[in-house]
């Protein structure tokens, strides 16, 4: 099971003491609880979402690994969320880590692959492409996230407040994403994460 916060800093943001052990496997229940709204929220709204810190998630596809692609005949590529990429192959053929880029530039995680434009040939200018084909470009490296960003454990812990206090009150506790007040938390903290495609395979 996902878990994108402690126990502890739930407890905090719902009053409960530290030292305070009674509801332990309840607050468990609502890390574990609000953690999978968070990765079914994240579903929806960012294709090539992968997860985030591979001891914390319950997503066998987090951590270091080998992901396929079709190539898309062009010098965008675009891929799961990775926290780095360790090398690409095309065809089999090993791309130098020097001929492409990896994007955003600035930030994480990975989006895309992209060929540094242009190069030359004996003909002059050219721009280098990723080769059309199914499941031909392969990519290894550390698929979503290593660690959870503030943004995802505060959206975490103010969806294990929101749970709680419907258990108090007796009110239907959210299963999933498509919750009005779930939806409403999820969007204001991550609101960043959200993106409209993804060009990969």
């Amino acid at each position: 099971m996902s878990s994108y916060t402690s126990r502890e800093a739930l407890k905090q943001a719902i009053g409960q003491t530290s030292t305070d052990t009674t509801d332990n496997a309840k607050i468990d229940s609502l890390v574990f609880r609000a953690s999978a709204l968070v990765d079914s929220y994240l579903d929806m709204v960012r294709p090539g979402y992968v997860g985030f810190a591979a001891g914390s998630n319950a997503r066998s596809s987090v951590g270091s690994n080998t992901r396929y692609y079709d190539g898309t005949g062009q010098d965008w590529l675009f891929i799961d969320d990775h926290d780095s990429v360790g090398s690409v192959t095309v065809d089999d053929t090993t791309v130098a880590a020097t001929s492409y880029v990896t994007w955003p530039y600035n930030e994480s995680p990975i989006r895309a692959l992209v060929y540094k434009q242009p190069t030359s040939s004996l003909r002059g200018l050219t721009t280098d492409i990723w080769t059309r084909g199914t499941r031909n470009v392969a990519v290894v490296g550390y698929a979503g996230s290593a660690t959870v960003p503030n943004d995802v454990e505060g959206c975490t812990i103010a969806l294990g407040v929101l749970i709680h206090r419907r258990y108090e009150r007796g009110e239907e506790v959210p299963i999933d994403a498509t919750d009005s007040e779930v939806r409403g938390l999820c969007y204001t903290y991550l609101a960043s994460w959200s993106i409209p495609f993804v060009g990969g395979a």
